[in-house]
């Protein structure tokens, strides 16, 4: 796929768990420009000149409502997955990559969240257990992951619960 057919499928899917959101939870979510590298990553020292609000604009994939303070998400479109190798219990880059991507854009006291659309395969969310809590579910590495519609299905109350707080505990 051509670099723009590309990024095009990764905003079409950031639109997407932008708009599922806003219907979940009856509050705007909304596709972050610049898809988080504005603040993420090496970008991070930008926070040091904007207000919380203007950091938090920035932080992500997209941008949650307001009652969701501490909340980072990270959405990936992509076209392939080695998913045997989460069978085999080996390393995929790709998926390291990602998870990178999503604590980079964090600050102290954010939670994140990591959604993926693999191509007629599926959607999933992955996640840090010790940003959250222990559920039982499969895992990559020490990250928790689970269906898209059943991971909101499930933890729709919780990720509102633990992401609202601004206290970095």
């Amino acid at each position: 796929m051509s670099g723009r057919k590309s990024k095009n499928k990764g905003k079409s899917y950031e639109r997407d768990v932008a708009n599922f959101l806003t219907e979940l939870y009856d509050e705007s979510f909304t596709r972050v420009p610049y898809s988080g590298a504005f603040v993420g990553g090496q970008n991070i020292v930008r926070t040091e000149t904007l207000s919380e609000d203007q950091t938090r604009g920035y932080k992500g994939d997209i941008h949650p409502g307001p009652s969701f303070p501490k909340l980072v998400i990270e959405a990936k479109n992509y076209g392939e997955f080695a998913w045997h190798n989460l069978a085999l219990n080996k390393p995929i880059a790709q998926l390291d990559d990602w998870i990178q991507q999503a604590k980079d854009a964090c600050e102290p006291g954010d939670k994140w969240l990591l959604c993926v659309k693999i191509t007629r395969q599926g959607q999933f969310v992955l996640w840090d257990p010790l940003m959250w809590t222990r559920w039982t579910c499969p895992s990559y590495q020490d990250y928790l992951y689970k269906a898209f519609d059943l991971f909101w299905k499930e933890h729709k109350d919780w990720v509102k619960m633990l992401s609202g707080s601004i206290s970095t505990t």
